[in-house]
């Protein structure tokens, strides 16, 4: 048997996915000697202070407090960036891809601002970028579009791609409880950031979904442009509702191409029970793909984590060690040629809505409303009107769900329905995607 090629792996940063990284590598370093061929041996780990103390044994000749340090090394052909954040992680990406070294990278951040740099730097040079760990932790989606499915055109793509704001929706619908005390248990749990912002108002899924689309659609969109909502004003009362009427509300993620251009959004969604991504529940992902040739595919598993991250690390780690021996291109065309567009127009979605109005407990209101609706040639599907006010005066709730619809026709009604004498609450307005199973 032939000897391992042997290759050194630089490391910045070593939080929990880090030390996750180095936990599999030796664990796992026999193995991939054996059946792989190949010896990833850490070379150096830049680190913020050297002094302290971590979850995982470093020899301390390993660490350094310079990245450059870790970039520079003369036996790393491999940098692992796990620290997070824009910069300074860009310039030591940047550097590293100058010298001709690889980058494997988790910073889906990074990648959605700044990629189209990043690629082209890559190609320019030679290097690798690979980003599996990007999206969705553990679930090798990266690899299963670009090596699974190149054969297909691939039509639609849903994703829920944020675990935090999957765990709080999970437990209102099966525990109850509002999102804000939810929101505390999933810190607690380590699920979500101390500051939760970008998770639960879909800034995170927005920056996932605009990676994926680069590999699934060969588009660069800036994920400024997608359609973005969160989940903080989902209510329990809404979550109750929508159970009533067969549905699970779930934050999508959503990409789809047709004759009027490419859809891309991301926003709480009314999902048939009976659907797959419906059922995922707590802080797992899952991402369902529709190509012409494969048909329905879904992927899921754990989206975050310090294992199922690094475990995405270390694959690229291999990928990019194999395409380095072999003298392959370690940056592939798919990621580089590719052209810019915008999504579709927000006034141009077409979707069925679920509508919440809090309206005065008197006869005729329910004529107001379809009346508005009517002039918008929106056609209501489904009416719940249960119960009274307890109090004279008081409103009660009138749920109503439509046709599809024109975003443009839903959003001018909505504000005319909200001037109305009778309604006494802004107006509650939920997407429904019906899936592909």
């Amino acid at each position: 048997m032939e000897s391992p090629e042997s290759l050194g792996v630089g490391i910045i940063g070593l939080g929990v996915v880090g030390s996750g990284i180095v936990d599999i590598l030796r664990d796992r370093r026999d193995y991939f000697k054996s059946v792989r061929g190949i010896d990833l041996v850490i070379k150096k780990i830049a680190v913020r202070d050297v002094s302290k103390k971590r979850s995982v044994e470093v020899a301390p000749d390993l660490l350094t407090d310079d990245p450059n340090v870790v970039i520079d090394h003369p036996d790393v052909q491999i940098v692992v960036e796990v620290m997070g954040g824009i910069d300074p992680a860009r310039t030591y990406i940047q550097k590293t891809l100058g010298s001709g070294k690889d980058i494997v990278t988790a910073n889906k951040a990074l990648l959605a601002e700044h990629g189209d740099s990043l690629f082209n730097l890559a190609s320019e040079n030679n290097a690798g970028l690979a980003f599996e760990a990007s999206v969705c932790g553990g679930i090798p989606i990266i690899r299963a579009i670009t090596q699974g499915l190149p054969a297909n055109h691939i039509s639609s793509l849903y994703g829920i791609l944020n675990g935090t704001t999957n765990y709080i929706l999970t437990k209102m619908s099966d525990e109850g409880g509002d999102f804000g005390e939810i929101l505390v248990r999933a810190q607690e749990l380590g699920y979500a950031e101390a500051d939760p912002t970008m998770d639960v108002d879909g800034t995170d899924a927005a920056q996932k979904l605009a990676i994926l689309i680069r590999l699934a659609f060969g588009v660069s969109m800036p994920y400024r442009s997608i359609l973005r909502e969160g989940i903080t004003s989902v209510s329990p009362v809404d979550i109750a509702f929508a159970s009533d009427l067969g549905y699970t509300i779930k934050l999508l993620g959503i990409a789809k191409s047709g004759e009027r251009g490419l859809e891309a959004r991301v926003h709480p969604a009314l999902v048939p029970k009976g659907a797959l991504l419906a059922n995922i529940k707590d802080e797992f992902n899952a991402i369902e793909i529709v190509g012409d040739a494969a048909g329905p595919q879904v992927y899921t598993g754990r989206g975050a984590g310090s294992l199922p991250t690094a475990s995405a690390v270390v694959s690229d780690l291999l990928y990019q060690a194999e395409r380095r021996i072999a003298g392959r291109p370690r940056v592939s065309r798919q990621m580089v040629d590719v052209s810019a567009t915008d999504p579709l127009a927000t006034d141009e979605i077409r979707t069925s809505y679920y509508c919440r109005f809090a309206v005065d407990d008197t006869p005729g209101v329910l004529a107001h409303i379809a009346e508005v609706f009517a002039s918008h040639d929106i056609s209501i599907a489904r009416v719940i009107q249960d119960g009274r006010s307890e109090t004279e005066g008081g409103s009660v709730p009138l749920i109503m769900t439509t046709h599809e619809a024109c975003e443009r026709a839903m959003q001018q009604a909505k504000d005319e329905i909200a001037a109305l004498d009778v309604i006494k609450e802004p107006p509650q307005i939920i997407r429904i995607e019906i899936l592909n199973g």
